[in-house]
């Protein structure tokens, strides 16, 4: 891509910016609490986390040094202020006719480059404020790339931005995310077994936070991974 260079160091820019103004406005206007396990990544990885509000992607992506890749409908990038952030991200179209094809190849294309995937995979913002059942894209991305898999969970960032609202609010309740050790499924298991095996730990990290943070749910469907590739979902 013609100026990719510029592009590049737009992002940085952009990502510097939210290291410096983002994480002190949210600390003090959202009372933020951070928590990463030990052995966090700052180089390149798969980010797996919950969905709760378009602010997601920003909230995750200012406590990395790197700026991240995510996804997008690839009908976004028929609007040109749009097309301009998704760009200066590298992000990653998802096609409506081959959505999972469509995200496979970009995720792994952008992990081989050297850039940090962000992945939901849930597939959609949940509106019950609880866990959904998960897709197993973030596991095959992880492992045709040769990256390790970095567990996230988001608590209350709806406060930030709510669904429904136009805009992000510029303060609310507190809120807290956290930073799982990398998964990587072991080395004597064929292929479909290891990315199982990645996405049980997955899902059960993401209870266990759950449930320390929000208290036990009424019901929680088992996890059945799925073949489709997790997207981030305008929804």
């Amino acid at each position: 891509m013609k100026y990719r260079w510029l592009l590049r160091a737009l992002a940085v820019l952009i990502q510097v910016t939210g290291i410096l103004v983002l994480r002190p406005w949210v600390r003090l206007c959202f009372q933020m609490r951070v928590r990463r396990a030990r052995g966090v990544p700052e180089g390149v990885c798969v980010f797996a986390a919950n969905h709760r509000s378009f602010a997601d992607p920003s909230t995750i992506a200012m406590w990395h040094r790197r700026p991240l890749s995510f996804f997008a409908r690839s009908s976004l990038w028929e609007v040109l202020p749009i097309r301009i952030i998704l760009d200066i991200f590298v992000g990653i179209p998802v096609e409506r006719e081959n959505p999972g094809m469509s995200s496979m190849k970009g995720a792994i294309e952008r992990l081989r480059a050297g850039i940090p995937v962000l992945v939901f995979p849930e597939g959609t913002r949940t509106r019950s404020g609880r866990l959904g059942p998960l897709r197993d894209g973030p596991a095959l991305f992880a492992r045709r790339a040769g990256v390790p898999l970095v567990p996230v969970y988001l608590h209350r960032s709806e406060a930030m931005w709510p669904i429904g609202a136009l805009f992000p609010r510029p303060w609310g309740a507190r809120m807290e995310i956290r930073f799982g050790s990398p998964l990587i499924a072991p080395a004597g298991l064929d292929v479909r077994a290891q990315d199982a095996w990645v996405m049980r730990r997955l899902h059960l990290w993401m209870q266990a936070q759950e449930r320390a943070l929000q208290g036990r749910p009424r019901a929680q469907p088992n996890h059945t991974p799925s073949r489709q590739s997790a997207t981030l979902s305008p929804a």
